[in-house]
C-alpha cells in the first residue's frame, strides 16, 4: 500500500491549508493511498484528525513521500527537512512581513523567516507545485525552474445545501467581505468604500465581513475605523462554519474584496457558486482566479470607485446576469475534476516509481480529455 503522509505548519478547524490537506487525504484516499496528517501547532479540536509533527518520524520507514503545504515559518517544522525519502512541496504563499511590523511583529517575523527559507525548501523538495500561477512564480525565484501549478480543490458538496441560519442582517443590499482580518486584507478600506456606497446610494445597506481577526485589537480597531467613516450596520462574524457561511452567500448581494495580497482566493469561487457579483482589487493571483467574471478595481483606484462599482454590482440586474454567466465559466475552469486530476499527476512524478504510481495512472479516457473534466476513477469515486 503506497503511503502520502501530509505536513503543515498550523492546523486550525477554519484554516484553508488545513481544509486542503484534508482534501488531499480523501482525495488520495479514493485512489488507494493511504496517509496521515501531521503539524507543528495542532488546534485541540483537531487532535486526532491532525497528528502532532513529533509523530512524524514514527513513520518514516513506512512512508513513500512526504507531501508539505507550506505557508511560512513555524518552530518545530525545520526538521522535517531532514526527513528520510522523497518530499513534495505545495506552495500556498506567505504574506509579506511588510504588513505586520506595525501591527504584529511576531507573525511579522514568522513571514519573514518563512520567505527567506522558501530556497531551502524547494531543494529538498522533487517536485514543487503553487496553488496559483502567482504562487509558481515565486517558486520559480526561490529556484524551481521546473514549479508546477495546482489549484485549490473546491468540492462544491461542500457549498450545498444552504443551511444554516448565521444572524444575516435583513438589509436592501447586504454587502459579503470573506477572509482574515488582517492589514493585507485591507478591510479599513472595506469599510471606507462600503460608507461610501451606503452614503450616496443604499442608505438600508448592510455590510458583513466573515473572517477570523489577526488578534483582538485589531478588530476592535476596525469597528473603530467604522464609526470614523461613518459606516452603519457594519457586523464582524468570525469562524462560521461551511453551511453558516453558504447561508451568507445566499442572502448576499455582493461581495466586496480589497485585498493587496492573495496567492488564491477561495471567495472568489465561492461567490460564483452562489451567483453572487464580486468587486474586487486585481492584486496577487486574483486576475488568474476571477478573470473576466469579476469588476475589478485598480491599485490606484479609489474607494469612491469600488462604492460605484458597488452600485452597480447590486442594482443592474442585466450586468449581474452577466457576472454570474461569467462565473460559472471560471467555476468550470476550477472544477474539482480538473484540480484533482493535477495533484493525483503531481503525487504521481513525485513517486517516480512503476509500481507506487501505477495506482495513480489516469484512465484513458482522462488522458483524451485532459482539457476536460476529468475522469480518473478516483476522482469518480470522490463525487
Amino acid at each position: 500500500m503506497t503511503r502520502v503522509d501530509q505536513v503543515l505548519g498550523s492546523a486550525a478547524p477554519f484554516d484553508a491549508t488545513a481544509v486542503q490537506a484534508s482534501a488531499y487525504r480523501e482525495l488520495l484516499a479514493q485512489a488507494g493511498i493511504e496517509g496521515e496528517l501531521f503539524a507543528a501547532e495542532v488546534n485541540p479540536k483537531l487532535r486526532g484528525r491532525v497528528l502532532h509533527l513529533d509523530q512524524l518520524r514514527e513513520r518514516d520507514r513506512d512512508r513513500d513521500l512526504l507531501l508539505v503545504h507550506y505557508t511560512g515559518f513555524v518552530p518545530g517544522m525545520g526538521g522535517v527537512l531532514e526527513a528520510p525519502g522523497p518530499m513534495m512541496l505545495v506552495y500556498h504563499n506567505i504574506t509579506p512581513a511588510r504588513y505586520f511590523w506595525n501591527v504584529q511583529p511576531y507573525v511579522a517575523t514568522i513571514c519573514r523567516l518563512g520567505r527567506d527559507q522558501l530556497p531551502r525548501w524547494v531543494a529538498a523538495a522533487r517536485v514543487r507545485a503553487g496553488v496559483s500561477a502567482f504562487n509558481a512564480r515565486e517558486l520559480s525565484e526561490a529556484g524551481a525552474l521546473d514549479a508546477r501549478v495546482i489549484p485549490i480543490l473546491l468540492d462544491p458538496k461542500r457549498l450545498e445545501p444552504l443551511e444554516g441560519t448565521p444572524s444575516v442582517p435583513d438589509a436592501d443590499p447586504l454587502v459579503l467581505a470573506v477572509g482574515r482580518l488582517a492589514p493585507h486584507k485591507r478591510h479599513d478600506l472595506v469599510l471606507r468604500a462600503f460608507a461610501l456606497f451606503q452614503r450616496r446610494h443604499a442608505p438600508g445597506a448592510a455590510l458583513l465581513c466573515v473572517g477570523s481577526a489577526l488578534d483582538p485589537a485589531y478588530r476592535r480597531r476596525l469597528e473603530r475605523i467604522a464609526g470614523e467613516v461613518g459606516a452603519a450596520r457594519v457586523s464582524f462574524m468570525e469562524d462560521l462554519k461551511q453551511p453558516e457561511l453558504n447561508a451568507a452567500y445566499g442572502a448576499a448581494d455582493a461581495l466586496l474584496s480589497m485585498s493587496e495580497h492573495e496567492g488564491f482566493c477561495v471567495p472568489l469561487l465561492e461567490a460564483f457558486h452562489f451567483g453572487v457579483p464580486v468587486v474586487a482589487r486585481r492584486a496577487g493571483a486574483m486576475p488568474e482566479v476571477g478573470g473576466d467574471a469579476v469588476l475589478w478595481l485598480e491599485d490606484d483606484d479609489d474607494p469612491a470607485v469600488a462604492a460605484e462599482l458597488l452600485r452597480l454590482a447590486t442594482r443592474d440586474a442585466a450586468l449581474r446576469e452577466e457576472l454570474a454567466g461569467r462565473g460559472r465559466a471560471r467555476l468550470e475552469e476550477f472544477s474539482f475534476e480538473r484540480s484533482a486530476a493535477t495533484v493525483l499527476a503531481a503525487v504521481r512524478s513525485a513517486l517516480r516509481s512503476d509500481q507506487s504510481s501505477a495506482s495513480l495512472e489516469p484512465s484513458t479516457s482522462l488522458r483524451e480529455e485532459r482539457s476536460g473534466p476529468g475522469t480518473d476513477a478516483a476522482i469518480r469515486n470522490r463525487r
